[in-house]
């Protein structure tokens, strides 16, 4: 079974959002990146990262990159998954 990888915010957003972020389908937080268009971050992100691409094969196994809108996740969902990964690690719970 292969992992997913997503992208987040959209492949279309440019000047709305600065940083996108690279999450496993866990919540895991994995990369962020500042950019100035959001078809760039798959490259800056992940496929131009050789040592990304051996780390994160050795743990998690075959990996998918796929931008949020191309899976069947929601923004929402993502974002609850990294705050309750985020609290596993024993990050400070937000309100």
């Amino acid at each position: 079974m292969k992992t997913l990888l997503v992208i987040t915010p959209s492949r279309n957003t440019t000047h709305d959002c600065i940083c996108h972020i690279l999450v496993a389908d866990t919540g895991e937080h994995l990369a962020s990146h500042f950019c100035s268009n959001g078809s760039f971050a798959y490259g800056d992100l992940y496929a131009h990262r050789p040592e990304r691409i051996k780390e994160w094969t050795k743990r998690f196994g075959e990996l998918e990159v796929k931008y949020l809108e191309e899976t069947n996740i929601t923004q929402e969902t993502l974002l609850q998954r990294n705050k309750e990964w985020g609290e596993k690690q024993g990050a400070t719970k937000i309100a």
